[in-house]
């Protein structure tokens, strides 16, 4: 995606982020998370499910906070994105779900 890197600043009221893995597509995603209270997460090719084939940053921003339960977040620089088939990446076999 171009126009990155950009920062953005989840809405704590987003629709939380839901695994699904039957989708056919995810983003996979560098970014990194500062903490309101000091700190920061950082991640390279990340990837996450995805309803559909399309995803905003924004929307990724949100999807990182929820799935990583992020209480303290603060803005989330986006610095790379790619929408990629399930199978097209080194991750292409599904994680089991712990119970």
């Amino acid at each position: 995606m171009t126009g990155l890197p950009r920062t953005f600043h989840p809405d704590p009221e987003a629709a939380p982020y839901r695994i699904d893995q039957r989708s056919e597509y995810r983003v996979k995603s560098d970014f990194r998370v500062d903490f309101t209270n000091g700190g920061h997460i950082e991640a390279k090719d990340f990837l996450f499910d995805i309803e559909g084939s399309e995803v905003t940053p924004e929307r990724l921003a949100e999807m990182i906070v929820s799935a990583l339960n992020l209480l303290r977040a603060g803005p989330v620089t986006i610095f790379a994105m790619n929408v990629v088939r399930r199978g097209e990446h080194q991750d292409a076999e599904a994680a089991a779900i712990p119970r």
